[in-house]
C-alpha cells in the first residue's frame, strides 16, 4: 500500500525561485517520527497509526523530506513478548544503522505484565522486514510506574560506545550504556534530566529524548507537559553538555518549540541534517479547530543562535511557505 500526502509548493518551470514547503508535510496521523538518511531516501518511522489497517510502526520515505508516501510496516505482527489485538500497543520508535545493520528500538506493551517495556529488531534494509530480539532490551526497574521504559533513542558516539536514552512517567530521562550491536544493555541506568515539580505549566513529564551533536556540545531534547488531552501543552525543551552523560544545562530560553495560532500539542521530535549542512527539526502537531486528534508530520529550519537551537524565532511551528532542505 502507498499512500503519499504533503503540503508544498514548488517554484515554476525555469524559475530561480527555491522549492519551498509548508506545515504540516505529511496530512496522516504520524506521532513520536523519527528519522535516518539511507540509500539515497529519508525514512520516518512512527508510533502505530490506522490506515487501512492499524500498522504497528509504520513506515514513511521521501526523497526531500516534503513529500511522504506510506511504504510498509516495520513489523507487520506483534513481536511474541508484545501484547497484541485490540489492546496491544508499539510506541515511539527509534531507528539507527549499527554495524551494517538497521536496528528500530520502540516501546511495547509486555503481554506477561502490561506495563511499556523497549524492544528492537534488525534488519540489512531500512524497509524491513525487522526481525525481533525475541524479548525485552530494558523493562522497567521495581517500583517504578508502569510508563517509564519508553520512547528509546540510541546514539553512537565518536569512541564508539552507544548508548540508550528514555523515560517518561514522571521520571527522568535517563541513559544507559549498550552494547556495540545494540542488543545488549551494559551498566546501570543515570538520570539526566528531571521533570519539573509543583504545578507550573511544565510540570510532571519528560520523554521523547532526542540528542544532537552540534559544535561540541551534546544537545539533549525532550518534551515536557501534557502530549494529548484536550489540554495538551506538549512542548519541546532542550538542555546541552558537553559529555553525551551530562551533566545537561538547560537552556534559559526554554521551551524551544510550542504551541501557537495554529498547531498545539507540540513535540516527541527528531532531527536531520540536510545536504547543505543544516539542521531541521522534525515532529508532530496537532491543527487547532481540527476535528481529528491526529498528530500530523512537521518539519522546520533549526537556527543556532549563542550557542542553542532556534526553531522559527521562537514563535512556535512555521505557519507559511518556507524555503525546502536541500536534498540533492
Amino acid at each position: 500500500m502507498l499512500l503519499g500526502l504533503a503540503a508544498a509548493a514548488c517554484g515554476g518551470t525555469g524559475s530561480a525561485q527555491a522549492p519551498t514547503y509548508r506545515n504540516p508535510v505529511f496530512v496522516h496521523d504520524a506521532p513520536d517520527p523519527t528519522i535516518i538518511h539511507a540509500n539515497g531516501a529519508y525514512y520516518a518511522y512512527t508510533t502505530q497509526s490506522v490506515y487501512l489497517n492499524l500498522l504497528n510502526i509504520p513506515i514513511l520515505q521521501s526523497r526531500d523530506l516534503v513529500h511522504w508516501r506510506l511504504v510498509g510496516d516495520a513489523f507487520p505482527h506483534y513481536p511474541a513478548w508484545v501484547l497484541g489485538g485490540p489492546a496491544g500497543d508499539m510506541w515511539a520508535p527509534h531507528i539507527v544503522r549499527l554495524q551494517g545493520r538497521y536496528l528500530l528500538y520502540y516501546a511495547g506493551r509486555r503481554a506477561s505484565v502490561g506495563d511499556m517495556a523497549i524492544g528492537v529488531g534488525t534488519a540489512d534494509s531500512p524497509v524491513g522486514p525487522f526481525h525481533d530480539l525475541g524479548h525485552p532490551l530494558l523493562t522497567k526497574s521495581p517500583g517504578q510506574p508502569p510508563y517509564t521504559a519508553l520512547d528509546p533513542f540510541v546514539m553512537r558516539v565518536p569512541s564508539g560506545r552507544v548508548y540508550l536514552y528514555y523515560g517518561s512517567d514522571s521520571q527522568p530521562i535517563r541513559v544507559v550504556g549498550l552494547s556495540r550491536d545494540g542488543l545488549h544493555v551494559i551498566g546501570n541506568p543515570q538520570p539526566l534530566v528531571y521533570p519539573v515539580g509543583g504545578n507550573g505549566r511544565y510540570s510532571g513529564l519528560v520523554e521523547g529524548a532526542w540528542v544532537l551533536p552540534h559544535a561540541g556540545w551534546y544537545y539533549l531534547m525532550y518534551s515536557v507537559g501534557d502530549c494529548c488531552s484536550q489540554q495538551a501543552n506538549y512542548s519541546v525543551f532542550v538542555s546541552r553538555s558537553r559529555s553525551p552523560l551530562g551533566p545537561f544545562t538547560s537552556d534559559p530560553q526554554n521551551p524551544i518549540l510550542m504551541a501557537n495560532h495554529k498547531f498545539w500539542a507540540v513535540g516527541h521530535n527528531a532531527t536531520i541534517t540536510d545536504q547543505a549542512g543544516v539542521d531541521w527539526i522534525v515532529y508532530h502537531a496537532r491543527i487547532r479547530g481540527n476535528f481529528s486528534d491526529d498528530r500530523y508530520l512537521m518539519l522546520d529550519r533549526i537556527d543556532w543562535a549563542d550557542g542553542w537551537p532556534v526553531i522559527n524565532d521562537r514563535h512556535g511551528p512555521s505557519t507559511t511557505p518556507r524555503t525546502a532542505p536541500t536534498t540533492r
